[in-house]
């Protein structure tokens, strides 16, 4: 495995993507917020498994003491840390698998309702935490893509949280989360997150058991290159039109990865609408290989990376490499 990322790469991807979503930033309107019991969809027959939870959606405030908020471009230093994060928990009394998922430069949690919406429906916890420089309603967002550098800890702290809560008879969430069965995910600058906390040796957290990176930025959190070591199954997901982050680079990080890795080509499609709630050809596809995917490594199902191979190979739309 070849490692991934320099710091003279770095600077170069993040300027790009900072003036890149900073057009996006511009176009893109935020859809309603999720009602807190949403009725699930239904599935493809043959690609994913038929499975159609209740869900419930609120948001919780976590607070990290021991880390700063570094001054952002219109925010002052704080001395912690707030993460507000949307959780979304299908109705039942067995635990069930959890995702966390980093939203992007200029990005939020609430313009992937639907996808998360179609996660809980299958049977997954979907935790989001709204990152507090890098969030669309932060002052001066677009330039604080520097925060990435505490972004992964970021996740790993709400995890810590999720878990306690798991553990505390007074919580919504007691015994509802597999601890043995944990998701991280990303898009744009949340794909960098996601690549940091289950890649990069300054923040690992060997906890998560599957990765799943969309229209991801490949910028090392820290000086030392990703170690795409294949010890989590990956699956990158990047549009061949992405003009913020350019195909290329993401096909070049599946290539130099150790397997098990999957890649999948979104024919066409641009940096964030095909994965946010935008309306697209794509969302129907996407939201079922996602799903596919997570049932592959975190549901325990039977054929799982065929049923997810299956979903990912859609004529004109996608189609999909693996390194097994």
């Amino acid at each position: 495995m070849r490692g991934v990322g320099s710091s003279r790469r770095i600077v170069a991807l993040a300027v790009l993507l900072a003036v890149s979503v900073l057009g996006i930033a511009c176009s893109a309107g935020d859809p309603p917020t999720a009602s807190a019991d949403a009725p699930s969809g239904t599935t493809a027959p043959g690609t994913t498994v038929e499975r159609t939870y209740q869900f419930r959606t609120w948001d919780e405030t976590y607070v990290d003491t021991s880390r700063p908020t570094p001054a952002g471009a219109g925010t002052p230093e704080l001395p912690e840390r707030t993460l507000v994060t949307t959780i979304r928990l299908p109705q039942g009394e067995q635990p069930f698998p959890l995702i966390v998922f980093s939203h992007g430069l200029v990005g939020h949690p609430r313009v992937f309702s639907e996808l998360f919406d179609r996660w809980a429906a299958a049977g997954y916890a979907v935790a989001a935490p709204t990152f507090p420089l890098t969030n669309r309603d932060a002052p001066g967002a677009v330039a604080n893509w520097s925060d990435l550098a505490n972004q992964p800890g970021d996740v790993s702290f709400v995890l810590d949280q999720l878990l306690a809560a798991n553990d505390d008879p007074s919580s919504p969430l007691f015994g509802r989360i597999d601890a043995d069965r944990l998701g991280a995910a990303g898009l744009s600058l949340g794909g960098a997150t996601t690549y940091g906390v289950v890649f990069n040796d300054c923040c690992r957290d060997e906890r998560f058991t599957s990765a799943m990176v969309l229209a991801g930025a490949t910028l090392a959190v820290s000086g030392d290159p990703l170690r795409l070591d294949g010890h989590v199954p990956l699956l990158i997901v990047h549009g061949t039109d992405d003009a913020s982050l350019p195909f290329a680079g993401a096909h070049d990080t599946f290539v130099a990865a150790d397997p098990p890795v999957w890649f999948v080509s979104v024919i066409g499609g641009s940096h964030a609408p095909p994965f946010e709630d935008d309306d697209t050809p794509y969302d129907a596809t996407v939201e079922r290989f996602t799903t596919a995917w997570w049932d592959a490594t975190l549901g325990n199902v039977p054929d799982g990376f065929e049923r997810f191979a299956d979903a990912a190979t859609v004529d004109g739309l996608t189609e999909v490499e693996v390194k097994a």
